[in-house]
């Protein structure tokens, strides 16, 4: 609280909290106050306050910044033997840019599973992050006015199929993403259809990773953070970066 005040404009993004850097410091020698560059928080703590995590970005900057996130839980982990964990939850994130200044919000739904079977090396985990809602500082609803910007690159003729909805972000399923303890590393990505060229062709949209926490003595939570990036549509050289966290519960 010394150093963040909860945010004005958007205080909450679903069940996780937004905090705002000052925006002025006062110079205490003469008074004269200092404009400061802008610096959002965004945190969220589970129910039980088991896990948690924070991040911090800047729009200040042409290029991303400095800013960075953590994930913790506060007990260890059982990880059963055999069967299968579904967790949902809220998703919450801040997009900043590498090219261009700036911050938004994103919300979304989270849905993690894990096959403690498979595979033989390790336990097999699934995700996906649906129902992404995009809003400016001023918490205004703008997923409309992105998704105008992506129908113009990628669906530029009115004959085209237009999108209604931001793609689903996928984790990758493969081997090796989950260790003993719980912790849990792997990629992730969104696709889409682009028909500006000659045919539709299928494309990856954006690319990164995910990093998670599986927390309790019946698995019962799991906490993650999501880093992808993609090129601004319609505007050249920019590229767009997605950081966001989730907890969600079985």
């Amino acid at each position: 609280a010394n150093l963040y005040e909860r945010g004005t404009a958007v205080a909450s993004l679903g069940p996780y909290r937004v905090y705002e850097a000052s925006e002025v410091v006062n110079d205490p020698y003469s008074g004269r106050p200092i404009p400061q560059f802008q610096h959002r928080l965004l945190a969220g703590v589970s129910d039980s306050g088991e896990t948690s995590f924070a991040i911090v970005r800047t729009g200040a900057y042409i290029g991303y910044g400095f800013g960075g996130f953590v994930m913790r839980r506060s007990e260890g982990v059982v990880l059963p033997r055999t069967g299968q964990a579904g967790y949902s939850g809220d998703y919450a994130a801040i997009q900043d840019f590498n090219g261009a200044s700036g911050l938004r919000y994103v919300t979304g739904d989270a849905f993690v599973a894990i096959d403690f079977e498979d595979f033989n090396d390790g336990d097999a985990v699934q995700g996906r992050i649906d129902n992404r809602q995009i809003f400016d500082t001023d918490g205004n609803n703008i997923t409309a006015a992105v998704l105008g910007q992506m129908n113009a690159q990628f669906r530029p003729d009115p004959g085209n199929p237009q999108m209604t909805e931001l793609p689903v972000l996928t984790f990758r399923v493969g081997p090796g993403v989950i260790d003993a303890n719980g912790e849990i590393r792997g990629f992730i990505d969104s696709f889409l259809v682009d028909y500006s060229g000659s045919s539709p062709t299928a494309i990856t949209y954006e690319t990164g990773n995910y990093y998670a926490i599986v927390s309790g003595s019946n698995a019962e939570e799991i906490v993650g953070i999501i880093v992808v990036e993609s090129e601004y549509p319609n505007l050249s050289g920019v590229t767009v970066r997605e950081t966001g966290g989730f907890i969600g519960y079985r």
